[in-house]
């Protein structure tokens, strides 16, 4: 009996480490995260479509483009790579169809799971686009196929069921006349309700219930997290539900607003309430605040003003001044910049580079544009500030201060999140500015930056940073 019960207790243990292993970031987060795809992903190596100046330069599906570059990221020391919507949909996936056909735009299942299985094998984590606010009907507005779902999981206010559109199937307008409502969208934020697709009631646990069966296969393909796309369409405490099922190793929402505050309530909204600290897995967030003001600050060289970001006094606020630890700190995405935009939010030029030095050196979880690292060829300068990043210990809840030299910022990082300094950031132009070299090295520089790292503190990092990443156990 005794011999048992010992095996069974160590089975429970090994079930628990293992869930802990999957268990999503907190506090003092390293990893570094690519978003690996832009709009232009789904063209296939083919000439510039028509809505783009863009040539692309990959020969094959996406998926396959990933596949290939896992090394180089891998090497670059990327630690998690967001990837596109999953399943099946129309363009660019962010109107989802069948949500278990997991052959896409940016390619079929087989290559989707080749990629995972590359990326894991190098020791880095996949994310998946979730797009769970909506889904559009297989072939119509409301048929939904693989699963199957009923109309009752369409909220009750979607234009689908006051709509007249000729493009109405038979089924749509059946359904239309049985009149078999959802609840109402969600009320608690300033989202306009989506018109391209059908609002789903997160509000009917069977919904909810759905989406969990649907996280739990895509872990089964080889993701480990979420990107949760246009989060404020339903309330944040089924974020917080979803995660504490899923387990992700890293979540993050997209809240898009330039308002910290909103978006600080939003993640205070996913805590994981009844836990013994509920904010450590509250669902991190994209700092659009921080995103806003650095285009604005770094594009007009107004880099005395840089130390406002991270001093929460109600001006000119980032993110990261509110909640750095859940701050994914960007200064490009597939939204904000072409095709979306007209132009991008940054030029390719020495002020995408400024960008850069400043959110890979500061608290937050950076995230890196597959674009800029690769298709506009900044991938060398970036990887020296990651592994810059890294070499100082710099995490999400970092120490930060900072001091203006003229026009030029400099920020002292820390690794721990007390008073502590391993990193010096100076952005501007100039070079009145230069630490001790007997305490300080020169880690990389560019056109308007420089890094310096603590050298005692390289010492101590270099050879595990410079060491091949480990790989993940494959699903």
């Amino acid at each position: 009996m005794i011999s048992l019960f010992r095996v069974c207790i160590a089975l429970l243990l090994a079930f628990v480490t293992t869930r802990g292993l999957l268990a999503q970031g907190g506090y003092n987060d390293d990893r570094v995260l690519i978003q690996g795809f832009m709009w232009e992903s789904t063209v296939d190596g083919k000439p510039a479509p028509a809505w783009s100046d863009y040539e692309v330069h990959w020969k094959g599906h996406w998926y396959e483009e990933v596949k290939n570059k896992a090394s180089e990221l891998a090497d670059a020391k990327f630690d998690l790579i967001w990837l596109p919507p999953p399943s099946s949909g129309e363009g660019a996936g962010y109107h989802p169809h069948e949500l278990y056909n997991f052959n896409n735009n940016y390619g079929d299942e087989g290559s989707q799971k080749a990629a995972l299985k590359a990326l894991l094998q190098k020791g880095i984590e996949p994310i998946a686009d979730l797009v769970i606010n909506h889904r559009t009907g297989t072939n119509d507005w409301s048929t939904f196929t693989n699963p199957a779902w009923p109309s009752n999981f369409i909220c009750s206010d979607d234009e689908f069921w006051t709509s007249t559109d000729a493009s109405l199937s038979g089924n749509d307008k059946a359904t239309q006349m049985k009149n078999d409502r959802g609840g109402p969208d969600y009320t608690g934020s300033d989202y306009p309700r989506w018109p391209g697709s059908r609002d789903l009631d997160h509000a009917n646990p069977e919904v909810r219930k759905e989406i969990k069966k649907y996280l739990k296969r895509l872990q089964t393909l080889g993701y480990r997290g979420w990107r949760y796309d246009m989060v404020k369409g339903y309330a944040p405490a089924f974020t917080a539900e979803y995660d504490f099922d899923s387990q992700p190793t890293f979540a993050v929402g997209e809240f898009q607003d330039g308002n910290p505050q909103k978006v600080s309530d939003w993640i205070d909204g996913t805590k994981q309430i009844g836990q013994a600290d509920p904010a450590l897995k509250a669902c991190a967030a994209f700092d659009y605040p921080g995103f806003y003001l650095l285009r604005d600050l770094i594009n007009n060289e107004k880099y005395s003003s840089l130390p406002a970001l991270h001093f929460k006094d109600g001006v000119q606020d980032a993110l990261i001044a509110f909640n750095k630890d859940k701050a994914v700190t960007f200064i490009e995405n597939h939204d904000t910049g072409f095709p979306q935009q007209r132009f991008d939010s940054f030029g390719n030029n020495a002020k995408l580079m400024q960008g850069y030095a400043y959110i890979l050196t500061h608290p937050g979880i950076p995230c890196i544009y597959w674009k800029h690292y690769f298709d506009w060829k900044h991938g060398d300068e970036i990887k020296k500030l990651i592994k810059a990043r890294k070499y100082a210990g710099v995490n999400s809840g970092s120490f930060i201060k900072s001091e203006v030299h003229g026009n030029n910022y400099v920020a002292i990082i820390g690794d721990q999140s007390g008073d502590s300094s391993t990193l010096i950031v100076k952005i501007g132009p100039g070079l009145d500015f230069n630490p001790d070299g007997s305490v300080w090295g020169l880690e990389t520089s560019g056109d308007g930056y420089a890094v310096w790292v603590r050298k005692t503190k390289k010492a101590q990092t270099q050879v595990t940073v410079d060491k091949p990443k480990d790989g993940f156990p494959l699903p």
